[in-house]
């Protein structure tokens, strides 16, 4: 009996379709998208986030370079870093805890 020829040429254009599909695959996974909700969170959080943040730092920065002029308005200034810290702990709780679900469930599936 006669064994059937071996085409290197195709055995090679057969790997480099595989590869090539291999590829496109992993490009499909590598690529970042936001969903809607996502979008809409990080319009909404990042604001509240800036401004809770520059707040903290002009704090910082005028009780220390002139205390005196700063005191008797120091209680008004910590009510309104008070009332920011509630919802900008509150969102980042969320999307913190959105992001390990996630992680969590891509690892469980893995």
């Amino acid at each position: 009996m006669k064994e059937p020829e071996v085409d290197p040429i195709g055995e090679l254009k057969e790997e480099l379709r595989d590869a090539r599909e291999e590829i496109s695959s992993l490009r499909i996974k590598a690529t970042t998208t936001l969903t809607g909700t996502e979008f809409l969170t990080l319009i909404f959080v990042l604001p509240m986030v800036s401004a809770f943040v520059i707040l903290g730092i002009i704090i910082v920065w005028k009780t220390t370079s002139n205390p005196a002029e700063v005191a008797p308005y120091l209680d008004i200034i910590l009510l309104s870093l008070a009332i920011f810290s509630n919802p900008v702990s509150a969102a980042l709780g969320l999307i913190v805890g959105r992001y390990a679900d996630e992680k969590s469930k891509k690892s469980n599936s893995g």
